[in-house]
């Protein structure tokens, strides 16, 4: 049976501390007793009960007339015996946060936090006491900051994951943006160079500074709020590609994070994809040629047949060319398609391509990959009298035939002139590139090129590095005593022992005489070791060089530490002009 005492020992143990208001109950026998430890609220208290005789009524009456409108049934619903009651049936404490003002003349409704407690381990001996905490403002607005906090990181998180280099959680409606995993990098949205508070300042910033010429108003409009805000009402996200200053192709992707009816907020992920853009342009450029091919069955394939579920095929048009008909009557027409086709593999197909070909057009792989839409196509080199080849077109589409069932259309026609166009193409666009990156004396990779990979260096923070500068000496003095000639082979011999000791992929000429190798080896030993070997290359030819050399387990500088390796060379460089007798 429940006294004062008791109450009150419940009450201390449970509340630890001020509160303005206290409900206890007891289950079993469904007693209720008020404690209310503010003498104001205690005598609106007395007023009110003294009217109704109820404890749940007068508790309502309170609440109606002290707890924000919003909040006032969730509140309400506690002091029910089954909401309580099954509140508290798996737990010992439950809290929930409201709005609440004392009066009127209060001008802000401040958060209070109402908890439940339950005494003992079981639900039907227990005493339940439902009390309010006092100056819990601070402490839940903090709890809503550190919420939404949370909620825009696990927003980045899910939405972008490590994809992109920069990325930015933006508040629409305010323009308000938060930066994720800033990139210092040019291709990064705005960078610490181009980030600002204002979403729109920021925009305009990057547009100018880092944005082709020929993109700049696209991307106005692009990452315009008004622009993305209409393409984020019909869908959950957008991409769009750009290129930005460098001629790098660069991907946006904008995703929603925020509810519909909440007002608009989107995370944005920016990162060069230059590689990966371009080979998907050349993919769907080709994929277009294919389809343009097959469309509509041109006349200008050599033959078209249907190939039916029985595995035989059938004839269905052939060109004018009498060899072409004569092999079409001879493989093609009425034939098992995997008989009639492999052997006309083995007799007209370069050797080269002829397994390929047959694992691409065996009967079951057509099945399988053929699409419902769109066309499975190949090329292939077909033998032709005299030796030589010509590119065939072969493509595999789905239609019905002429008798109301649904074929396997074959077709091939011959291609030979645009592939050849299309590969010597190619070779000049390899030419250009081996022109840009590639020293023309050396062979190995040039300034431009030197210039464009301590970028990717940077990158590599995690990874130790060393710099190799290396330097030809003497060569003003060869190139005036034996001629350039005997220059320039002194050049090519650094560049080949360079590619043997290192590998072109990490060595570059920068200058005349200049060379830089990065070497990313953990055991300096190793790297020491590759030194001492080129030194003894060199001296054995009768040259010499000056070599200057750093190191970093992780690169914080790549500036700094450069300049130390190219130090260590001019050093070195006095030294051996000095012991031969040579002023610089």
């Amino acid at each position: 049976m429940m006294n004062n005492q008791n109450i009150d020992e419940e009450i201390i143990r449970a509340t630890y501390g001020d509160c303005l208001f206290l409900y206890y109950s007891n289950i079993s026998n469904d007693k209720k007793v008020i404690r209310l430890m503010n003498g104001k609220l205690r005598k609106e208290w007395d007023e009110i009960y003294g009217k109704s005789k109820d404890h749940y009524k007068s508790v309502c009456t309170l609440i109606d007339q002290k707890v924000h409108p919003e909040d006032q049934d969730k509140i309400r619903d506690i002091f029910k015996k089954e909401k309580y009651t099954e509140l508290m049936k798996d737990r010992k404490t439950f809290t929930v946060y409201f709005r609440y003002k004392e009066n009127d003349e209060q001008e802000e409704y401040i958060y209070e936090k109402l908890t439940i407690a339950r005494s003992d381990e079981t639900l039907e001996d227990s005493n339940i006491l439902v009390f309010l905490s006092i100056d819990v403002d601070e402490e839940f607005r903090n709890k809503l900051r550190d919420m939404e906090q949370k909620k825009q990181y696990y927003s980045v998180t899910y939405a972008l994951g490590r994809e992109y280099s920069s990325i930015y959680y933006v508040d629409m409606e305010s323009g308000k943006v938060t930066p994720y995993n800033l990139s210092n990098r040019i291709e990064g949205m705005f960078g610490d160079k181009f980030y600002k508070f204002n979403y729109d300042d920021s925009v305009e910033e990057y547009i100018k500074e880092a944005v082709l010429e020929r993109d700049k108003e696209m991307m106005r409009k692009v990452l315009s709020r008004k622009f993305i805000l209409s393409q984020i009402a019909g869908q959950d996200h957008f991409t769009w590609v750009y290129m930005n200053n460098e001629g790098c192709y660069c991907e946006m992707k904008c995703v929603r994070v925020s509810e519909p009816e909440e007002p608009a907020a989107v995370v944005m992920g920016f990162a060069v994809k230059d590689a990966e853009i371009r080979v998907e342009m050349e993919e769907k450029a080709q994929r277009d040629f294919q389809l343009a091919l097959l469309d509509g069955l041109s006349r200008d394939y050599e033959m078209v047949w249907l190939l039916r579920k029985d595995r035989k095929m059938r004839l269905f048009r052939v060109c004018d060319n009498p060899e072409v008909q004569r092999v079409a009557l001879q493989y093609y027409d009425c034939q098992e398609f995997d008989t009639g086709f492999t052997s006309f593999i083995d007799r007209y197909v370069c050797e080269d391509d002829r397994e390929r070909l047959k694992e691409f057009t065996h009967y079951d792989t057509l099945v399988e990959n053929v699409p419902a839409e769109g066309m499975y196509a190949t090329t292939f080199k077909r033998i032709i009298p005299g030796g030589n080849y010509v590119y065939i077109q072969l493509c595999f589409t789905r239609a019905v035939g002429p008798d109301g069932e649904e074929n396997i259309v074959c077709a091939c026609r011959d291609v030979d002139a645009l592939i050849r166009e299309e590969n010597a193409r190619r070779e000049l666009y390899r030419n250009a590139i081996k022109e840009r990156d590639l020293d023309g004396l050396t062979g190995i990779r040039n300034r431009y090129c030197y210039e464009h990979y301590i970028r990717d260096v940077e990158k590599r923070k995690e990874k130790p590095v060393s710099i190799v500068y290396i330097d030809a000496d003497f060569l003003h003095e060869i190139n005036n005593s034996k001629g350039h000639d005997a220059g320039d082979a002194l050049i090519r011999f650094i560049a080949d022992n360079l590619i043997k000791l290192w590998g072109i992929d990490y060595s570059f000429r920068i200058g005349g005489d200049e060379f830089v190798v990065f070497d990313y080896e953990k055991d300096r030993r190793k790297t020491i070791e590759r030194i001492e070997k080129l030194k003894r290359k060199i001296r054995e030819e009768k040259y010499s060089i000056s070599i200057g050399y750093s190191y970093a387990d992780r690169v914080f500088d790549l500036t700094d530490l450069l300049a130390k390796a190219e130090k260590a060379m001019y050093e070195e460089k006095e030294k051996h002009h000095k012991d031969a007798g040579y002023l610089r």
